[in-house]
């Protein structure tokens, strides 16, 4: 046998396509010596080495043994000299400076040679000059700055300055909960139950491995046959010279004519292979453990990401660093009084508190919030009452300036309850439709103090209610009648309920059904007054609901509202009462491959100047519809809309001649690189006029840094058989390290009182840059 295998060796070895190379090898070692098959008792400690191959071996007749053999074929290795290397210094921190600014600046005027009926203003320009920034102290403490200038030689426009401060608590936040997460996930170490098992499974396939090749080696079945024939022809001839055999036979009824050499190769195979099958069960039994064991380390290391991120208050965020052993030596100092900052401006802010105390009121002065535990707020500084003031200037006004504190137990998104005290000047109902400059009289101010006292409770994660509780002192004109003068014995005066307020919301998400519901209902006292509300000398009660759904699978979005009027705008006409109810429906439908279609139906507004200084606001219903659908027709890409818009308002509540009108508009546009064409169709019918109008626009990209573009229109309208030609001009230049610039100009028309289109020339001019 040795003889053989040595034989056998020789001859693998030396037709074996392998040339010795050069060079001397570390280690010595004997290629003509195979392994031997692992015995039994070494099957704890498997070896990884397999036969290079197995040469057949004829032993008689009637068998063939396979002869494994194990050839080395060794690379010599060459040992290269160690290099001296220079020593590797550390890398430098990055130097944070201590400023970071980035931002954008802009200037704009545009340029109007008739303003849009009702105002009918001429020549107007409109200048604005805004900066918008973007601060960060020592890489870690976020600000935002916000400057504009606006001016302009318009009467109705006022020319203002505003300048605004705030920090930014929710980058800041974000800032640090991306820290806290980045730290965790860092922090963990390699799962140990994961591991372990995949040891013990690494452990056990070996062995597995160790069986098979035993139980399979073709030697042991050539020696399981030879030894059962042998045991055969023993037991034959024993029983033809009839004789019993005493010490070489076992007394088994399927194994009796067996040897007791031969009957202990077969327990030997047979406790092998049940040794395999009981390994080849753990190995199924270990690989779902890790699965599942890997599963529950994802989930558990997901909800310690997901609770960082919904955390709602330093507090919290300390809790989960806590339970996870998260340092806090990597965050900012002060990074928990910082995270408690909700808001702080300085500047033009804007104050929305409550329902009834201040909502929506824009402020030149002081506003913070700071909610750690408890909540805190201040807010002081000169109004402009809401935002009309932006849009429409009012007549010669009295200032109006409001301070409002705070005090609250419980986070501001969560549980709580708020005190709030409010107190200032502000104007009387009506004061922006009072043609007080053809009378030279200031509009007069009242002075007022109030407090509210307002709850939220959370019924589930989806479901909030939100109910708020007033009183205030009386209106200017309403002090005589109460017999107080001093502000605070007014607000106090619990005998008289005329100057109470209440207001109850419900907000409530349904997940299972994708429901969306809102509520709210609002009372107010005769002589109730804040700057959230208007005051006219009478009780007024407001309501709004609204039910948004979501069906087919998010792709149908549909949103039903109702509400009264809220006395929120001193410009709303006095024939619209409080049991007046606005109602409102809106549908759109998203599907992937298809056009985008929506509808809506629900009350607009036009502002009406009457006077100097004397406007009106008239409500109609609008509905609209629109079909958008953007698509490729041989790799050009292609949009398509169609719009259709209806006013249902009267004559008298419009000073031109769009009333009660249909308007129907097509739109295609088409993207060829870096020309990008456009056709516009237009009509607009009612009962005494339609018009007409084509246009064709291009846009044509002559580079990265210089666009140009114009387009031509022309409109008809059939009352007086009018053909009127307008055209627009555009151009943008991208000047490296400089900024764009734009320039604009068209000849349009817009309607004028004789129902005819006047013609009308605008222009632009832009400069934006950002770094």
């Amino acid at each position: 046998m040795k003889d053989t295998v040595l034989t056998s060796t020789k001859n693998v070895l030396q037709h074996l396509p392998v040339k010795q190379g050069e060079g001397a090898a570390i280690y010595a070692v004997d290629t003509l010596v195979p392994k031997r098959l692992a015995a039994a008792d070494s099957i704890a400690e498997p070896e990884d080495d397999e036969p290079s191959v197995w040469l057949p071996e004829q032993r008689n007749c009637k068998s063939v043994v396979n002869v494994p053999v194990y050839a080395y074929i060794y690379v010599p290795v060459v040992r290269e000299p160690v290099k001296k290397m220079a020593p590797v210094e550390p890398a430098k921190p990055q130097r944070i400076p201590f400023l970071q600014v980035h931002g954008n600046v802009m200037y704009n005027v545009n340029y109007y040679s008739n303003i849009d009926t009702p105002y009918n203003e001429q020549d107007i320009y409109q200048h604005t000059v805004q900066t918008y920034l973007d601060v960060t102290v020592k890489g870690q403490y976020p600000m935002r700055i916000y400057l504009t200038n606006r001016f302009t030689n318009s009467k109705l426009f006022r020319n203002f300055s505003d300048l605004n401060f705030n920090y930014n608590n929710t980058q800041f936040t974000q800032k640090i909960k991306t820290q806290i997460r980045e730290k965790f996930l860092a922090s963990l170490p390699s799962p140990a139950v994961p591991d372990s098992l995949q040891y013990e499974l690494v452990a056990t396939i070996k062995k597995l491995k160790v069986l098979d090749g035993w139980i399979k080696n073709p030697g042991l079945i050539q020696k399981m046959v030879e030894a059962r024939e042998k045991a055969w022809r023993d037991s034959v001839k024993a029983t033809l010279k009839l004789q019993a055999p005493e010490t070489n036979t076992v007394k088994d009824t399927g194994l009796a004519w067996l040897s007791l050499d031969s009957l202990s190769i077969y327990q030997q195979y047979t406790q092998k292979k049940q040794q395999a099958d009981s390994l080849r069960a753990r190995v199924v039994v270990l690989q779902q453990m890790i699965k599942s064991a890997k599963g529950q380390s994802r989930e558990t290391i997901n909800k310690v990401c997901r609770d960082i991120e919904q955390a709602k208050s330093p507090a919290k965020l300390k809790e989960i660093m806590v339970e996870n052993q998260i340092g806090d030596s990597i965050l900012p100092k002060g990074y928990k009084t910082l995270m408690a900052i909700r808001s702080f401006g300085i500047g033009r802010t804007v104050v929305n508190y409550s329902e009834l105390s201040a909502k929506n009121i824009s402020v030149n002065g002081l506003q913070a919030e700071y909610n750690p535990d408890a909540y805190y707020a201040v807010a002081t500084g000169s109004v402009d009452y809401r935002f009309r003031d932006f849009i429409v200037k009012g007549p010669k006004q009295s200032n109006q300036y409001l301070t409002v504190l705070r005090y609250g137990r419980g986070l501001k998104d969560g549980n709580n309850i708020i005190f709030t005290w409010f107190g200032g000047r502000r104007q009387l109902y009506n004061a922006g439709t009072v043609d007080s400059q053809q009378v030279q009289t200031q509009t007069p101010s009242s002075a007022l103090m109030g407090f509210t006292v307002e709850g939220t409770y959370r019924l589930t994660k989806n479901i909030m209610f939100t109910a708020e509780v007033a009183k205030s002192s009386y209106p200017v004109y309403a002090k005589d009648s109460s017999g107080k003068s001093s502000l605070p014995s007014q607000m106090l005066e619990l005998s008289n309920r005329h100057n109470e307020a209440y207001s109850l919301k419900a907000d409530a998400f349904f997940p299972k059904t994708q429901t969306t519901v809102r509520g709210t209902f609002k009372r107010l006292g005769a002589n109730f007054q804040s700057f959230s509300t208007f005051t006219d000398g009478s009780a007024q009660t407001a309501w709004s609901a609204s039910i948004q759904q979501l069906f087919f699978k998010r792709q149908l979005t549909l949103t039903l509202g109702a509400n009264t009027n809220d006395f929120s705008n001193p410009f709303i006409g006095s024939q619209y009462k409080s049991t007046t109810v606005f109602k409102s429906v809106q549908a759109t439908l998203r599907k992937n491959k298809w056009p985008v279609i929506s509808l809506g139906y629900f009350p607009s507004s036009q502002i009406t100047k009457l006077g100097d200084g004397l406007y009106q606001e008239n409500l109609f219903y609008t509905l609209t519809g629109n079909v958008t659908h953007s698509y490729k027709v041989r790799q050009l890409m292609m949009n398509s809309a169609m719009v259709y818009t209806q006013f249902y308002n009267r004559s008298t509540d419009s000073g031109f001649v769009y009333f009660n009108t249909k308007n129907l508009l097509l739109s295609q546009s088409a993207f060829l690189q870096q020309l990008t064409l456009q056709a516009n169709a237009s009509g607009a019918f009612n009962q005494d006029y339609k018009l007409y109008t084509l246009e064709g626009k291009a846009l044509y990209n002559i580079n990265k840094y210089i666009a140009v573009g114009g387009g031509i229109k022309y409109n008809y309208q059939t009352e007086f058989n009018i053909e009127q030609l307008g055209y627009s001009a555009e151009t943008s230049l991208q000047i490296p390290k400089v900024g764009q610039i734009q320039f604009s100009a068209e000849k349009g028309f817009i309607p004028g009182m004789n129902k005819q289109l006047m013609p009308n020339n605008t222009g632009r001019a832009t400069y934006f840059k950002t770094f």
